[in-house]
Parts: C-alpha cells; structure tokens; sequence
C-alpha cells in the first residue's frame, strides 16, 4: 500500500508530461502554415539573427559622425511629407487587394483621422501576384510609419482606387473605352497593370526630392524609400514584361506592353515636362546605350532615374494635367503644406 502510494505522484507526473507533448504535437499540425514560410528547414539567416549583435567588435562602433551634424532640417519637412500622399495611396491599394482591409484594419493611428479611401477592394489575384502584393502592402506600413516618425505626419487624403478611376485612366491612356471597362480588381493581370499607373511616381518624386534635403536623418530616410519603391516597380515592371505579349481584356487587340507604353505616354503629357516615362518596350534609340529596346526599367539617356516636382506629380495623378485642379486619385486634393499651396488652400480646414 505505502508503494503504491509512493508511485501515484509520479506516474501522474509522467501521464501529465506525456499529455503536453502530445498537446504541443497536436497544435503544430493543426495549426495554419504560411505554405512560403519553410517549416522543416530552418532560415541561415533567421538562425544567424540576434538583436546582440555578436562577433567582430567593429560592428558595435557607432557610425561616424555626419557631415552636416542636423537631423531633420525645416525646409526638410515639407517635401518629404508630400511624399506620404503616394505612400498612403499605395498602402491602401496593396493592402485591400491583398487583404480586403486597409489602414484603418493594419494601423489605424497612422491615418492621422484622414478618410477612407473610395472604391478599394481585394483583387482576384493568382499566387505569385498575391505574395508580391501582400509583401508590397506591409512594407508600405513600414514606410508610413517611418516617414511620421522622422519628419511628422499629415491626414491620409480621400484616395479614389474605384474601378471606374482606373477604367478611366486607361481609356485616357488608348484613346478609347474598353469594353468591358478596365477592372484592376478582376484578375492578375490588370492589377499589375493598374500597379503600373502610380508607384513609379513615387521613385520620380524621391529622386527629386534627394537634392532639395539636407539633414543626415532625412536624407537617409529618403534613400531608404528610394530603394525599397525602385525595388518594388522593378518587381511590377519584370512581372508585367514576362507577360507583355498578352491581350488586355476590353481591349481592342491591346497587348500589355503596349498599354505600359500609352500608360507612360499619358503621363507625360500630364506631367507636361517632356519623356519621363516609358514602356516596357521601346524604340532601341530610347533604349540603354541606344542599343536595345527592352526597357524593364524606365531610365534617362544615362540610365539614371527620372526627377519629377510635385507640381509634376499631381498633374498626373489628378488626371487633370493641372497642379492647381484636383480629381483623380485625389478628389479633393493631396494633403501637406505643398499639395495645399498649390491649390490655394488653407492648411487648417485639412487639419495638417
């Protein structure tokens, strides 16, 4: 008697260990795992990653002094604050065609109480194109959040990403309505399309923007955004070139090489500063060196990027060709100290 008595706490501990096990077993299968993500093979990187930075003592210098020791200067802000008009534009674009749900889900406090945007739905999109789209919306979160923190924030404006905006940008860009009107949302194809109309803007306004800006944090915040959006519209432009050949729904014979072609001739008549724009295809003489007609990225005659104002930037992408008459993308007009000069408006009644 006094043995068995002596067992029983063991044997419950046993019988408890054993049903843990088989409970955390049980969890790992059952649970839902992102197919990307590799589960029986670990990450070299994730296993090499550590906030304590170990091994060679050079990496725990701090990086030398700048040359101009000032953060953000004040003629710092303006310009780069414009820029969150596109970045907001792009979050809610790539987050409801991913997700269905766009800031005001993700991260709510970095609308600064700016409205929603018009029109914006999940895309009917293949694999591929939902990986790229839905890895696009979260580094835009990022982007957010990073400009806010370094430079401040400014209300998310009224953004229109409605079919029927796009279904008229692209019937502006052929000369003709499609029929059935261009959907950015019906499948892959279109929505890299639609992807194709505005993010490029974005790396046209940061070259820009690099000359006008002087403080070590500022500058390399911008370099930042610059790369990451570079990366991104090589990523669209790459995707949409493998399928360049393809006919446009609506269209009338319309490949998809050919409508990035009118797409970017559209915007250069907006922008109303000659060719700073281009296809997926072009005349070899547009081409690098003059040598080849393939154009996955659009360059100038250096292959360097194109500079865009932002007077240049809101002609385009209030459709209008005017800097100073809004639509488009922004019914109401872009936000930020800028965008609301050049329009003759108060920067109280948008709370900015």
């Amino acid at each position: 008697m006094a043995s068995s008595l002596t067992c029983t706490p063991l044997l419950l501990l046993l019988l408890l260990l054993f049903s843990s096990c088989n409970n955390a077993a049980a969890g790992t299968t059952s649970g839902q795992v992102e197919p990307s993500c590799p589960s029986s093979r670990p990450s070299a990187v994730a296993a090499g990653w550590s906030k304590d930075v170990g091994g060679d003592h050079q990496c725990r210098l701090p990086p030398p002094p700048p040359h101009t020791p000032v953060a953000v200067f004040p003629h710092d802000v303006d310009p780069v604050q414009f820029a969150l008009n596109l970045e907001f534009t792009e979050a809610e674009f790539f987050l409801h065609a991913a997700f269905g749900k766009g800031l005001d889900h993700f991260a709510p406090n970095l609308t600064l109480g700016g409205p929603p945007p018009v029109g914006a739905m999940k895309a009917n999109l293949d694999e591929l194109t939902w990986r790229v789209i839905a890895e696009f919306a979260y580094q835009e979160i990022g982007h957010l959040r990073a400009i806010q923190r370094t430079v401040g924030g400014i209300p998310r404006p009224l953004i229109d990403l409605s079919a029927h905006n796009f279904a008229e940008v692209m019937d502006a860009a052929v000369g003709y309505h499609l029929d059935p009107p261009f959907d950015p949302y019906a499948n892959g194809l279109n929505f890299l399309l639609a992807v194709y109309v505005i993010p490029y803007l974005g790396i046209n306004g940061y070259t820009g923007t690099i000359p006008l800006i002087d403080g070590y944090a500022t500058k390399r915040l911008v370099a930042g955004l610059l790369a990451v959006e570079a990366g991104q519209d090589a990523v669209v432009r790459g995707l949409l070139f493998d399928r360049r050949r393809e006919t446009v729904a609506g269209s009338r014979g319309v490949t998809a090489a050919e409508l990035t072609d009118a797409v970017s001739a559209l915007r250069n008549r907006l922008g109303r500063c000659g060719v700073k724009d281009e296809g997926l295809v072009v005349p070899e003489w547009l081409g690098a060196e003059g040598r080849i007609c393939t154009n996955v990225l659009s360059a100038d005659g250096d292959s360097l990027s194109y500079s865009r104002t932002p007077a240049e930037l809101l002609r385009i992408l209030y459709l209008t060709g005017s800097e100073r008459v809004p639509g488009g993308f922004f019914p109401e007009g872009a936000n930020g100290r800028i965008a609301r000069m050049l329009l003759g408006k108060p920067l109280e009644k948008h709370g900015v």
